[in-house]
């Protein structure tokens, strides 16, 4: 048996007769940029109700198991979970004796599974509200709370678009209905947009020159890649995202556009090394999400390129510097008339606050 699953909108009805993909191009048709692409769906695409859970017996088991379906061992041998060692590890890497604990300073302590992918659902629209004033807080950078954090169990199948879109419209007849509720719907359109996108281009996803064939001339120094990836090229906001990501595996959306924006538009290196290392460390890694944003980012789908301003984004979205002064503990005696900058400082300030630049 299979289904369509993974987005929140189904291809069927993307690309069947009815669908704003229709025959005969399907889902070739597919603009590559956004706005017209979520217009058309939420003008012509409802979103399908879930699939009912399956009841005991309804499943159909591999073959070599069917004769031993009433067998006492059965139910044992279906819930076996390989332990810690027998985790597949790559050659050469040395398997800990034990799980890595969480980062003191990650923003959840992220568990796989269903049973806790719905308890963040809940916690976020039914206990806290939180999804009320999402629009307002979705930026943020420090905390569990300030987005839904709902990335991680998406991308390992633990819970549903679908279940995440049919709950918020519950909570909206129910309790509220304003522009932070839609919006996290809005983020959901943007995540089946680049799983449509990947199914449109294939493989050009992960080119050199993107899915428009545009050639660019890469730095050649290795430098510029590795005080990118360790978190010291001197600009915080860049540093402090790219410790978060190393330590805890999770970085926030608006971190995620300022580090790509840097490595590719300002240092000029080729965007597949950063995409690749995100795949190496993202929590919440998907590969359309991951090399579609990126490839964006880049400037090689030919929609809208994002150049961002990083000491100004700091100061927007990190206005006290409480987030840089978590992750770049260097920083954390100067004042934040000069925390984004401190390239600024006199030779005076830099011994005042303990800093050598």
């Amino acid at each position: 048996v299979k289904r369509w699953g993974h987005t929140m909108y189904h291809l069927d009805d993307l690309v069947g007769g009815n669908g704003p993909f229709a025959p005969p191009r399907g889902i070739k048709g597919m603009p590559d940029v956004f706005t017209p692409f979520k217009d058309k769906l939420e003008r012509q695409c409802e979103v399908r109700r879930e699939v009912p859970t399956p009841k005991g017996g309804e499943l159909p088991l591999p073959a070599t198991t069917a004769s031993t379906t009433a067998s006492a061992d059965l139910a044992a041998r279906l819930a076996h979970m390989p332990g810690w060692q027998q985790l597949p590890w790559p050659k050469g890497v040395p398997v800990p004796e034990q799980p890595l604990k969480p980062h003191p300073k990650s923003v959840l302590p992220f568990k796989g599974g269903e049973s806790v992918a719905l308890a963040r659902l809940q916690y976020y629209l039914w206990d806290k509200d939180l999804i009320a004033n999402y629009f307002e807080t979705r930026n943020g950078m420090l905390g569990g709370d300030y987005s839904t954090k709902f990335a991680p169990w998406l991308a390992a199948g633990c819970i549903s678009p679908r279940t995440i879109y049919h709950q918020i419209k519950k909570y909206e007849s129910q309790r509220v209905a304003n522009k932070s509720t839609y919006w996290v719907i809005f983020e959901l359109i943007w995540r089946d947009f680049f799983r449509f996108f990947a199914l449109k281009h294939g493989r050009r996803i992960f080119f050199e020159t993107g899915t428009s064939g545009l050639p660019l001339v890469w730095a050649r120094d290795p430098e510029l890649w590795e005080r990118w990836r360790e978190g010291r090229t001197g600009l915080p906001l860049v540093d402090a995202n790219m410790r978060e990501l190393a330590a805890t595996g999770f970085m926030s959306n608006r971190g995620r556009q300022n580090v790509a924006s840097y490595l590719v538009l300002d240092m000029g290196v080729d965007w597949r090394k950063g995409a690749d290392l995100f795949e190496s460390l993202l929590l919440d890694y998907d590969v359309a999400s991951n090399w579609g944003n990126w490839v964006a980012a880049a400037g090689l789908t030919g929609g809208r390129i994002n150049h961002f301003n990083i000491t100004k984004q700091a100061k927007d979205y990190d206005p006290e510097g409480d987030y840089v002064r978590t992750w770049v503990p260097e920083l954390r005696n100067v004042p934040t008339s000069r925390i984004f900058e401190p390239w600024l400082m006199s030779k005076e300030e830099q011994a005042k606050y303990g800093v050598q630049i």
